[in-house]
This record gives C-alpha cells, sequence and structure tokens, in this order.
C-alpha cells in the first residue's frame, strides 16, 4: 500500500525524513496498550500505532519500568503525550532519545476533565503560542518528527480563524503532521464519551485546513468506521486515524498490508505472548482483552468472547482456546 524507494530509506535512517504511513490507529486511554499493540502488529506492519496518551510527569517522575514497556512494541510506533510546562521539555526530550518512538504526538483534543484539569489535552487550543513553545522547544532537542492531535474547535472557540490560527502556530513552529479529529470538543457539560459521538463531525473544516496548509500532513479523524471511509478520505488527506473501530473490529486491518494473513496465526502468536507475560505477573484479564473482538461479525464471536472471560478466571489450558479459534474459523460463513 506504500512504496518508498532506496534514496527515501536513506532519508529516513538519516532522520532528514520518516517513514510515514497513511494509516494509523488512534492513542485511546484503556486501549492502546502494549498488549493491544502487540495484537495489531501481528495483524499489520503498514499502520502506525500510538500508545496511550502519557503525561510527561508520569515519565520524568514516575516508573521507569512502566515507561520502558511502552517502549518495547515493534516498530512504528508513536509516542503520544500530555504536557503543558515547557520547563518539562529538556527532562523528556533527554529520556525520549533513547527510544525507539518514530514520532512525538502532543495530545491538544482530549476532552476529558482530568486532561483539562491538568492543563493540556483540548484546552491547549486556547493557548497556540505554549503548543508553539513546546513543539519549537522539542523541535531542538530531539530528532524525532513532531506532531500535534487535535480537534477543530473547543467550546464557543470553533470558528476557522480560532482554528487557523492555531494550527500556524503549530507549523511555524516544526509540528509536521496535524490530526483533526473532524469535531470540536465541549469540555463543560459533555463527557468524554459523548465528545465523541454528539458534536457533529465536520470534515469540511478539516477539509479547509488542509487546503490552506500545503506543506503539512494533514490527518482526519472521527466516524471512521471501515476502509471504504478510509480509502474515500485519502483521496483528500494525506492520512486517516481510526480509534474506537480498532478495537471494535481488530482483524479489518488485516486487509491493509496487502498479504495474505491467518488469523489463527496471530492468535496462536498472541497467545505464546499471553503464556509469556502471564508468568512475568501479567493479569491474564488485560492479556485477553485486545482478543475479545477478534472474530467481530463472524459467528461463534459470542461463543470466543464468553470463553474469553471464563479463562481469565479459571487456570485452563490456552490449548483449549486455540483449539475453540480453530472450530470458529473453519465454520464462519463466506
Amino acid at each position: 500500500m506504500l512504496h518508498i524507494s532506496n534514496s527515501e530509506k536513506n532519508q529516513v535512517n538519516n532522520n532528514t525524513y520518516y517513514n510515514d504511513f497513511p494509516i494509523s490507529i488512534a492513542p485511546m486511554m484503556d486501549r492502546t496498550d502494549s498488549h493491544f499493540r502487540k495484537l495489531m502488529r501481528l495483524i499489520t506492519k503498514k499502520t502506525l500505532l500510538y500508545t496511550e496518551m502519557i503525561n510527561v510527569n508520569s515519565i520524568v517522575y514516575g516508573s521507569i519500568e512502566r515507561f520502558t514497556n511502552e517502549c518495547n512494541t515493534e516498530e512504528p510506533v508513536a509516542l503520544q503525550i500530555g504536557i503543558s510546562d515547557t520547563k518539562l521539555v529538556p527532562k523528556i526530550s533527554k529520556i525520549l532519545s533513547n527510544t525507539n518512538f518514530s514520532e512525538i504526538n502532543i495530545n491538544c483534543g482530549c476532552p476529558s476533565n482530568k486532561v483539562v484539569n491538568g492543563n493540556f489535552g483540548a484546552s491547549m487550543m486556547k493557548n497556540p503560542e505554549l503548543v508553539g513553545n513546546i513543539i519549537y522547544s522539542l523541535k531542538n532537542l530531539t530528532d524525532k518528527p513532531i506532531s500535534v492531535k487535535t480537534r477543530i474547535g473547543i467550546d464557543n472557540y470553533d470558528s476557522k480563524e480560532f482554528l487557523y490560527k492555531f494550527i500556524r502556530s503549530c507549523t511555524k513552529n516544526g509540528a509536521e503532521k496535524i490530526i483533526l479529529h473532524a469535531r470540536k470538543a465541549i469540555l463543560k457539560g459533555l463527557s468524554p464519551h459523548e465528545n465523541r459521538n454528539i458534536p457533529p463531525l465536520n470534515y469540511d473544516r478539516a477539509k479547509s485546513v488542509k487546503d490552506k496548509f500545503h506543506n503539512c500532513k494533514i490527518y482526519v479523524n472521527g466516524g471512521i468506521k471501515t476502509l471504504e471511509d478510509v480509502n474515500l478520505l485519502l483521496n483528500y488527506f494525506d492520512g486517516v486515524m481510526i480509534g474506537r473501530a480498532a478495537w471494535n473490529a481488530p482483524w479489518m486491518f488485516s486487509k491493509i498490508d496487502n498479504n495474505y494473513i491467518s488469523r489463527l496465526n496471530v492468535i496462536d502468536n498472541y497467545l505464546d505472548y499471553i503464556e509469556n507475560k502471564s508468568k512475568l505477573g501479567f493479569s491474564k484479564t488485560v492479556l485477553f482483552r485486545p482478543i475479545f473482538n477478534l472474530f467481530h461479525g463472524i459467528n461463534g464471536s459470542k461463543v470466543w468472547k464468553q470463553s474469553l472471560n471464563n479463562f481469565s478466571n479459571e487456570h485452563r489450558s490456552l490449548s483449549e482456546l486455540f483449539n475453540l479459534a480453530i472450530k470458529i474459523e473453519n465454520s464462519k460463513l463466506p
């Protein structure tokens, strides 16, 4: 789906250009952890994956072991951070210089109370100068590409002029990619879940950004559920980011690489991963979550989910679960 010439590969190695994947999976709290990313990397090699949003304070002052786990997924993986303090940039840059993240993404779109109260996320849209300063500082202290994930507006600040001013501050200070969730965020009165559904999608506003900012990669996010949606949007945007649909129907990403891949092979490899991780003390309940929807849309999906719930609470062989996967896969409808 994506062809890179030898000269471009050399540029990647020289950090003057990075391998930009047109399809990515959105950073999602309590979803895109290292286990889910392990599953998705087994399914697709040509999809850019993102971590959950990580507060820079937890990286700088928290458990280094937890952050190390986030760095272990096979590339390409982008790190999404929540940051509002330029004084932390030198510290976080030093830590990130020793990681294999393909990109640093600044969260300027999350509407949760916890994020807003921490003065980052969607509330950052009201302070484009601060966001620009953070980007500028990161660009001067790390060789990793910088991107920004944001909304098309916030509360009553939803004019084109407001959005353009914010994006202009990002791009002139070195952001190479803007990911637009094509809804505005409403910080008071709506929950994070409602903010993903109630504010109407406005792809036309996102397209106007693409038309205006020719020298920056513009990705679109929000309401994208199928690869057919993706193909339509790629006719206009540089890239597409899929959110909840990736969690609800992860197997659709098997079509992206244009290579045949066996669902049973993916399950077999992931069950080996579960076995190894459970020996290290990871909860099987957490490890099973990524494969919960692996048979989405197929007869037997309900049985699969019920069995995963049972296996999480019982000491049974994972081979039994694999045998069930074989039965479901072989009896699926065309």
